[in-house]
């Protein structure tokens, strides 16, 4: 049994309050109406919620204020707890729950109220230094609900104690206090749910994409939803008209064009998707290359989105400084590259690439002279931090200087970053989508890896190979067995090729099969049950030339060129 102490308890209970939707994925989001601090008979409220006990209204934050009784701030004053109320905000209902959070500081306890019939009240506890949690509803499922505490609360409680390492509740490690924090969760949930009625059906009868369909669908909306939220809140004025700079299959800007925006979409390559919108939303497409600062954009557009744009994601920041003054910017960054265009190499060896990457473009954004904002969306993926660069730091007078300086910054960093291609400063993305599959590869390089893999599977099981012996197909080997016994400069040659070594011996499925477990053996030529007879030989017979036995099959039955 796990010994919690209670500044672990506390935090835990402040990770709850905020998060509870972590434990009910009915609940989209917890929003805190107002916090009740009791001074006096926090027991009586327990039995009856009298307001008789309430003795002060406050607006503090929960977490500072747990944080503020376990450094002892709280307990000289003669506090007993909280009352926190709580709006649930519902993923597929329109209707909100209300809910109440007491805390007693007294018995180091939570209880959890709940305004519906759909949740049960419970009450978790410190008791001793171990966790113990009540169902406190006389009627309802109870067997369903105590399975819930059991499995799922208490699991994701517990990990929500021991994560915060006895640190006090201002150290969270999380770099957010949940998501959706630039936004009214409220109207964003609202407006979600209507984009997904509205969108979702229409855009999956003509999606063609390779992506899948449901998982971009959603995404996209979810971002249109976070994006028409931020432009009607106070933060952002809307724009006069946006710029989806590597804009891919175009949903997001179709979607944002019917909702009423001007707008328009960039990418180096047209999709497929894009000739199946109605006209009002093909003509806002472009096919474009966009390259350092050798573009412009229509006169009115003074708001850039860089969704997953990849290779132009540090540059995002940059272009909205350098085209325009009053230009803001959204940027949800995925893969990390340089501004050369090379793939991106940690400043700080500590962090992933992910987090790191994103320290990089905050600096990026801090450095062309934006206010910049932080937020985590969300959204069906694991790369879900997001930027917005809203309003400058410095005066239009000072535009120029800091033009020059931002250039000259990203000289550097190109200089320092070098694409690997030669004599290229900056190499973004062909216009070609490059082939990927091993069929682009020198062809004598490709036949002696071949021989190679062929030798060391016909060498994995010993035998004395005689021409009257039993056709030897040879032993097993897995993938990374054969990586192993390869030169560097055999899988260097390969590595760049989507699947590498897999995809090569998929490619010559005639010499190789692969077995579960990533297990790869010779594959013995079998004669053919339904051949044309028209059939042309066009290739010669490998094992015909590099078995020691040869083909197993004769010139009439074998399907290439003895």
């Amino acid at each position: 049994m796990d010994t919690l102490t209670e500044v672990q308890f506390w935090n835990a209970c402040s990770i709850l309050i905020h998060n509870y939707h972590a434990v009910n994925r009915k609940i989209f989001a917890c929003i805190i109406q107002h916090v009740e601090k009791i001074l006096k008979n926090i027991h009586q409220y327990n039995q009856d919620c009298s307001r008789e006990t309430v003795n002060e209204i406050c607006n503090d934050d929960v977490q500072q204020l747990l944080s503020d009784y376990s450094n002892n701030k709280l307990k000289d004053d003669g506090t007993e707890g909280f009352v926190i109320h709580l709006k649930l905000l519902h993923k597929k209902q329109e209707d909100s729950i209300n809910a109440i959070v007491i805390i007693n500081l007294l018995d180091i306890s939570c209880i959890l109220r709940f305004q519906c019939n759909e949740l049960d009240d419970f009450e978790i506890k410190l008791d001793t230094n171990e966790l113990k949690v009540k169902l406190l509803c006389p009627y309802g499922d109870k067997n369903n609900t105590f399975r819930w505490l059991e499995y799922v609360f208490k699991p994701k409680f517990l990990k929500w104690c021991r994560s915060t390492n006895h640190q006090t509740p201002t150290t969270q490690t999380s770099a957010f206090k949940g998501s959706l924090n630039l936004i009214d969760p409220e109207k964003y949930n609202q407006l979600y749910r209507g984009l997904k009625l509205k969108y979702s059906q229409e855009i999956l009868k003509i999606a063609e994409e390779s992506t899948d369909p449901l998982k971009f669908i959603y995404e996209d909306l979810a971002i249109a939803a976070y994006l028409i939220t931020l432009w009607r809140s106070d933060l952002v004025k809307g724009p006069s008209s946006f710029a989806d700079l590597g804009c891919g299959n175009g949903l997001l800007v179709f979607v944002l064009l019917k909702e009423g925006f001007k707008g328009y979409g960039y990418d180096i390559r047209q999709r497929k998707l894009w000739s199946l919108y109605p006209s009002e939303v093909r003509r806002n497409l472009y096919e474009k290359v966009l390259e350092s600062y050798k573009f412009d954009l229509p006169a009115d557009v003074n708001f850039l989105i860089g969704n997953h744009s990849d290779e132009l994601s540090p540059w995002i920041p940059v272009w909205a400084t350098t085209l325009r003054y009053n230009m803001d910017y959204f940027l949800l960054p995925c893969c990390a590259f340089e501004f050369s265009g090379a793939k991106y190499q940690r400043r700080n060896s500590a962090q992933s690439v992910y987090s790191d990457f994103c320290d990089y473009v905050e600096d990026v954004s801090n450095r062309c002279g934006f206010i910049t904002f932080k937020d985590r969306l969300k959204i069906p993926s694991t790369k879900r931090i997001a930027f917005c660069g809203i309003r400058r730091n410095y005066a239009i007078c000072e535009h120029l200087t800091k033009l020059t300086e931002i250039k000259e910054f990203v000289k550097n960093e190109q200089y320092s970053h070098p694409n690997s291609v030669a004599g290229c400063e900056v190499k973004l993305r062909d216009y070609k989508e490059p082939t990927k599959n091993c069929t682009q590869i020198d062809k004598t390089i490709l036949d002696n890896l071949v021989l190679k893999i062929f030798f060391l599977l016909l060498d994995a099981q010993e035998q004395c190979y005689t021409i009257n012996s039993v056709w030897q197909e040879g032993g097993y080997l897995t993938l990374q067995e054969l990586a192993d016994n390869l030169e560097k400069s055999d899988l260097n040659n390969i590595k760049s090729e989507c699947g590498g070594l897999k995809t090569l011996l998929r490619n010559k499925h005639e010499i190789f099969e692969l077995l579960p477990e990533n297990r790869v053996k010779i594959r013995k030529p079998e004669i053919r049950k339904s051949v044309a007879e028209q059939t042309v030989k066009k290739r010669k017979c490998f094992f015909n030339d590099n078995h020691p036995q040869g083909c197993p099959l004769s010139d009439e039955d074998c399907t290439f060129i003895h």
